[in-house]
């Protein structure tokens, strides 16, 4: 089933889904941070964002009146893999799910002689 579904898509259905995924990732990950940020950075707001990297770790702070009011960080190991492994994996399934040129002759040969 899981086959069949992958055999179908194109090459821009598979570039849809990677970037579909990203928005996903991104959304959840810094989302959250948004509406901080924002509340930070307004016209009347006293507040700051910070964000660096140190020992392979990327960081965002946001501060409102010297508050911290959100802050995150991730490994850099950890992004690339985020980033990369779902939309690798699923590339992966998409070649193994698509038929061979070589192999769908044969089929039809057979298909053929076989009547």
């Amino acid at each position: 089933m899981m086959r069949s579904a992958f055999a179908r898509w194109r090459p821009r259905h598979l570039l849809l889904s990677w970037i579909a995924y990203w928005l996903v990732l991104g959304l959840l990950t810094v989302g959250p941070a948004i509406p901080a940020i924002w509340r930070a950075t307004r016209g009347s707001a006293h507040g700051e964002v910070m964000g660096g990297m140190a020992d392979a770790v990327l960081s965002l702070t946001v501060k409102e009146a010297g508050q911290t009011t959100w802050t995150g960080s991730v490994r850099l190991l950890t992004l690339a893999l985020w980033v990369a492994l779902p939309p690798l994996v699923l590339w992966v399934l998409w070649l193994a799910a698509r038929p061979r040129a070589g192999r769908a002759d044969d089929v039809e040969m057979v298909r053929a002689k076989h009547g």
